[in-house]
């Protein structure tokens, strides 16, 4: 079996993923926010809010790593913590005005990007890589519930 890194899958998305990262990171810098930063402002936008397990579960981090975003989102005064009305223990996130504000600017310039990278791609050809990204995403989260 021959060996070559640039004929493998995974290979190719990770060097994809990390320069999209390194792309978006670029873009996310006028406002002082990470892309992980980014994608918790998101959740909450979309989902209102919530505890930092269920950030933590959407993001497939750890709990240590989930940590040190929600400490960065409080000291840039994105988001704001407070006890859970369910559970004492629990503290739930929640988005300030000004996380709100800085999610919707970030969301219009993460999208150019998008449409600069995806340029040349017809709608049914990018419709047709999601769902293979997707499909990819369910299995390796299967395989690591060992389903």
């Amino acid at each position: 079996m021959e060996r070559d890194i640039e004929e493998k899958v995974g290979y190719q998305i990770g060097v994809v993923a990390h320069l999209f990262h390194n792309q978006y990171n670029e873009q996310l810098a006028k406002y002082d926010v990470t892309v992980a930063q980014a994608r918790v402002l998101y959740l909450l936008v979309e989902q209102g809010p919530q505890s930092q397990g269920e950030l933590q579960q959407q993001l497939y981090i750890k709990g240590s790593t989930m940590n040190g975003i929600i400490e960065s989102l409080l000291n840039k005064q994105l988001i704001e913590k407070s006890e859970s009305v369910h559970d004492k223990r629990s503290k739930m996130i929640s988005l300030t005005e000004k996380g709100r504000s800085i999610d919707q600017r970030l969301w219009n310039d993460m999208a150019g990007t998008e449409d600069c990278v995806l340029d040349g791609f017809s709608p049914e050809e990018i419709a047709l890589m999601r769902h293979w990204l997707k499909k990819i995403k369910t299995n390796i989260v299967e395989m690591k519930e060992g389903k």
